[in-house]
């Protein structure tokens, strides 16, 4: 499965994720034709949190060989809106990954019916500027 457009990665982790009744962190490690190498669940939290540590991400995607990786998770409420903790995680994962020349492609937010992606609202670029990174 290709992976190169928010449509696209929605439909396949919300199939994954969606009905379960605790937040689920998944990832998708990439090729660089974005088709997926492995996906898996690598963090369940409780109803309304998930911790998720940016080693155990880099671990997935270095042991697949990937250039890039997608982070899906789920909220349960139904509200797709990041919380503090989405966003303050989200930044360390994302600035591990350009040190590692690791592309985070998205992070995605997945309700029922709707989405968030970090990569849509152009957070990642806001980062970016943030740091003095330009991109090539």
């Amino acid at each position: 499965m290709v992976l190169d457009s928010l449509g696209q990665s929605f439909s396949y982790f919300q199939s994954k994720i969606v009905w379960s009744n605790s937040e689920e962190l998944w990832v998708a490690a990439l090729n660089s034709h974005c088709r997926v190498i492995s996906s898996t669940l690598l963090f369940k939290g409780t109803i309304n949190y998930c911790f998720f540590h940016p080693r155990d991400i880099l671990r997935f995607a270095i042991v697949h060989n990937a250039v890039s990786i997608i982070l899906a998770h789920n909220h349960p409420s139904n509200n797709c809106l990041p919380s503090q903790s989405d966003y303050e995680n989200t930044k360390d994962l994302y600035l591990l990954c350009q040190l590692l020349q690791i592309s985070l492609m998205d992070h995605l937010i997945i309700t029922e019916m709707d989405c968030y992606s970090f990569k849509q609202d152009k957070v990642f670029d806001s980062w970016d500027l943030e740091l003095g990174y330009v991109k090539k």
